[in-house]
């Protein structure tokens, strides 16, 4: 081999040689990912009763079955996309309540939530649900505000599904 080729073929090399390094994620099997994923949930306290299903191909996770609140939904999804290799996560869970629960019950828990604390006050919050579909609209000051708002409504036994329009706004330099 000329000195020219060994030359050219060096970077090459290096790339195949990362490549390698990098081939422990890559090389994950979908049964390793899912038997990973199944463990996870089995091991949740919160998901523990719940009937949720992973499949997963070419490290695309589907996640199907039924359980009793929207967090444990959230739960399910959150393990399958912070498991190692996972590339796509499709989270068909259906979150089914263990009673009916009216839209009004629904909105009044979320606006005493709203209400009580303060990180909510001055927010303008409007809460309207319809079947369970728990809408928020309002202007946030915090950016964690709005998720630490959509994980506290998922607790509420049945809401099946959360949608959270934000805006957020500046802090008036005397508070």
């Amino acid at each position: 081999m000329s000195e020219s080729m060994m030359r050219a073929g060096g970077p090459v090399l290096l790339l195949i040689l990362a490549l390698l390094q990098a081939s422990p994620v890559l090389a994950r099997s979908d049964d390793l990912i899912q038997s990973e994923i199944e463990a996870q949930i089995a091991g949740s306290a919160i998901l523990r009763d719940t009937l949720v299903e992973v499949r997963v191909e070419k490290r695309l996770v589907v996640l199907t079955g039924q359980v009793r609140l929207y967090e444990q939904k959230l739960i399910s999804d959150r393990i399958a996309w912070t498991t190692l290799g996972v590339f796509e996560v499709d989270n068909e869970i259906r979150v089914v309540p263990k009673v009916p629960v009216a839209d009004a019950a629904i909105e009044h828990k979320i606006k005493e939530i709203v209400k009580t604390d303060e990180r909510f006050h001055g927010a303008g919050v409007v809460v309207a649900v319809d079947n369970g579909v728990v809408s928020i609209q309002g202007g946030f000051f915090g950016l964690s505000d709005p998720v630490f708002l959509k994980h506290k409504v998922a607790e509420i036994e049945g809401v099946v599904d959360i949608n959270i329009r934000a805006t957020f706004l500046a802090r008036s330099s005397g508070t």
